[in-house]
Parts: C-alpha cells; structure tokens; sequence
C-alpha cells in the first residue's frame, strides 16, 4: 500500500507536468534538469563520480553535460592535481537555474491540503528516513556486478536515443516534449470529464424543483381549463333560464 501510494505521487499528473514544464521552461531536457538538481553549487564533481552516482556509462555523463554547457548552465575543466580527470560546476547562471527548478519541482503539491501542518511534518520526516535507507540498500545494489550491468546498459540506451534526437539541447527537443503533451491532454481530459460530470450532477440537483414546476404548471394548467368549462357552463344555464324568461313574457 505505501509503495503503491508512492507510486502514484510520483507518476500523478500534476508531479510529471512540473518536472517537465521545468526543463522545458530552461530549454534543457528531462535527463539535464536531474543532473542539474543533482550538483553542488561551488563544489566541482568529477564526471566519472558523476557515472558512478547515476550508475551510468560515462558517454551518458557527457552528453548530458554537452547539453548543460551549451545551455551556459555547467562549465567543464581538467583537475589542477589530475590532467585526466575533468570536473563539472555549476556556472553562476546554473545556480540560478537549480534554485528556480528546486522551488518548480519540489514545491508543495495539491495532495499536501489532505494534511494537517503536524502530519505534513510527521510525514516529512517519515520520508527521509525511508529515502535514506533505501539510499544506503541501493548503494549495496550497485555493487553487484548484474546490477551494474542492467544500469550501464539502460544508461546506454538513454544514451543513443538522446543523441539520436540531436541531442535535445534545446526546447525543440523530440521525445520528451511529447510526453509534456501527452500529460498536458491527459489533464485536459481529466477538466473535460470533471466538467462533464459537475455538469450532470447539477442537472440532477434541478430535476426534482424542475418536476415540481411542471406538476404545478400542469394543476394549474387544469384548474385554469375547468374554471373556464364551468363558466362556459354556467353562462350557458344563464343563457338558456333568460331565453325560458323570455317566451314566458310573449303575448299568446
């Protein structure tokens, strides 16, 4: 059930609009923006640490990075102690860019108005309790050659089907906008189908005042016409008694 709940946070509609209206809004991809989340600001990270903690070739590492140095957000240079090892920081532009997508991305969501301010807090700790051990059984996981293998081997396809679009460095990017989009209708549906049903329900909620409207435009419709046949009637019997009156009174 927790996992359950967790994965339906993850994947809601509104989580999955934010992360991508984020990198869209920078102009950078989906893979971009999480490496841009990742980094410290001011502390350089060797790229092949970066492989490492991503559990990805280091191709991934940099194609991901190319994207983020077009974009002026990273900057790439060679260790003062170690010519071989490249480190990657942010650029002050970057650090710009990953307060604004931390306060985009991990802003409160709809679902957080359910909780009282103590179960919000409760909650919260709760949470990096459960992200730090399950932090610390990925770190065991990662040692294993198998998973490593399966690791390095999705990170490769990422890799290929990322350059394979150009590299989306760009806000014209190929698979990931469809996917902003594909979201983006299935909210549109989503306010369709609640308007649709708030429609109906409303139409409901008048169907009673409705026919008791009718049922007493009916009554009256029927008094209206049997007022009208007894007058007719009555002004008939008035008529017939004047017409009696008058052949009395003629001469024989």
């Amino acid at each position: 059930m927790i996992a359950e709940s967790l994965a339906q946070l993850f994947f809601s509609a509104e989580n999955q609009a934010r992360f991508h209206g984020a990198s869209e809004e920078l102009g950078i991809s989906p893979p971009m923006l999480k490496a841009l989340l990742e980094l410290t600001p001011g502390e350089p990270t060797p790229m092949r640490d970066l492989a490492q903690r991503w559990h990805c070739d280091a191709s991934f590492v940099t194609v991901t990075c190319d994207g983020l140095e077009a974009q002026g957000l990273v900057e790439r240079r060679v260790a003062d102690h170690d010519r071989r090892i490249k480190l990657v920081d942010l650029t002050s532009e970057g650090a710009s860019a990953q307060r604004w997508a931390s306060d985009e991305v991990y802003g409160p969501r709809a679902g957080f108005d359910a909780l009282t301010p103590d179960e919000q807090v409760t909650l919260a700790t709760l949470l990096a309790k459960m992200a730090a051990a399950q932090a610390a059984y990925d770190e065991t996981l990662a040692d294993q050659p198998r998973v490593r293998t399966m690791a390095r081997r999705i990170a490769a396809q990422r890799t290929r089907g990322f350059q394979a679009r150009g590299g989306d460095h760009g806000p014209t990017g190929g698979g990931w906008r469809e996917h902003l989009d594909a979201h983006r209708e299935e909210i549109r549906r989503l306010k369709e189908e609640v308007a649709r049903v708030s429609a109906e329900l409303k139409a409901q909620a008048r169907r009673p005042a409705d026919e008791a409207k009718a049922a007493k435009a009916e009554v009256k419709a029927t008094v209206k016409a049997a007022k009208a046949d007894a007058k007719a009637s009555v002004k008939a019997a008035r008529d017939d008694v004047v017409d009696q009156i008058k052949g009395a009174r003629r001469p024989r």
